[in-house]
């Protein structure tokens, strides 16, 4: 016996009611509770589907497993600039300031979701790197972790430092350091 299927439009109200929360009222007073009776919802069903608060935040602002279609068809040099664009585009958006602060802590106190979060979201784009043969899986790592770090660094203390000019230098200078030929 298998039971019911999975309503997955619940999956996808409370996934939105989750960001536009992050937005009103912030992490801490964001709770499964809260986002359970915004979306119509059972709590159990919540607790079915995510084992805690910072779960269910992660899966809401990044999505159930990484879009790859930007690094289709790419060299290296696009593989770098899709990574530093792709993070600034994330950091950037309001839900993810939102739950940036209170996720970094919960990761923090999590080593599992912590590991789960790298693996699944920097796994296939580490992964594609060194597929295509760009370099070694140390430097996709690295650059992975330079673009993303810049990108929170700057959507959280030096917001007014963000501009075109800089996530294109950022992307000379990963390319660059990489081994390849940076875009024109």
């Amino acid at each position: 016996m298998t039971g019911r299927p999975r309503d997955t439009s619940i999956d996808e109200r409370v996934l939105a009611v989750t960001r536009e929360l992050l937005v009103e009222v912030g992490w801490d007073d964001l709770s499964l509770r809260l986002v359970a009776a915004r979306a119509g919802v059972g709590r159990s069903s919540l607790n079915r589907r995510w084992s805690s608060k910072a779960e269910l935040v992660l899966h809401a602002i990044l999505g159930e497993s990484p879009d790859m279609s930007p690094f289709s068809g790419t060299d290296l040099s696009g593989w770098i600039e899709w990574v530093v664009r792709g993070s600034h585009q994330l950091f950037g958006r309001p839900d993810v300031r939102a739950a940036v602060p209170g996720l970094l802590l919960a990761l923090q106190e999590n080593e599992a979701l912590r590991r789960s979060l790298w693996a699944g979201f920097s796994g296939p784009a580490i992964g594609l790197f060194a597929e295509q043969g760009y370099g070694a899986e140390v430097d996709a790592r690295a650059a992975l972790a330079m673009a993303a770090g810049s990108a929170l660094l700057i959507h959280t203390v030096a917001d007014e430092a963000d501009s075109p000019e800089l996530r294109d230098r950022l992307v000379a200078l990963l390319t660059a350091a990489v081994g390849g030929s940076p875009p024109e």
